[in-house]
């Protein structure tokens, strides 16, 4: 009997999406919230920036499992800017994350404070690095 033939996901490039998406819609909540100022963009910011947090670690572990398996650890530049990135990336949404969740209240009660500002940067951070990581990981050929 023929099988039926299955297509070979690459989870790696399907995990890739979420946390890149969250820190979007992160820093897309925080400016609503600077604005508009209900409480519920600032706790949908939380919750965003706490899945892409999670979220950057099993990114992160198909991502180093695919990098030994199909390219057997080969280290060029690109996959060493890769690695650093995603590092980067890990330490800072887990910073952001664990000071949100601790100092909740300096972000809920206060209007345009120093705290909005350093935690919309490192969003901004966030996104950037997950450009670059697009941007890199999109000159690679996976097959």
């Amino acid at each position: 009997m023929n099988q039926i033939p299955r297509p070979k996901i690459h989870w790696h490039i399907v995990l890739t999406h979420f946390p890149i998406s969250l820190f979007g819609v992160t820093a897309g909540l925080q400016i609503l919230h600077l604005f508009f100022l209900p409480e519920c963009f600032e706790i949908a910011t939380n919750v965003c920036l706490l899945g892409g947090a999670v979220l950057m670690f099993p990114t992160v572990i198909t991502g180093w499992a695919t990098w030994k398996r199909q390219y057997r650890g080969f280290r060029s530049p690109i996959f060493l800017r890769k690695i650093a990135i995603a590092y980067f990336m890990i330490g800072m949404s887990v910073v952001l994350a664990v000071w949100r969740t601790v100092f909740l209240d300096v972000f809920t009660n206060v209007d345009w404070g120093l705290a909005h500002w350093i935690y919309f940067t490192g969003t901004m951070l966030l996104i950037v690095g997950a450009s670059l990581e697009g941007y890199f990981g999109g000159t690679l050929h996976h097959r």
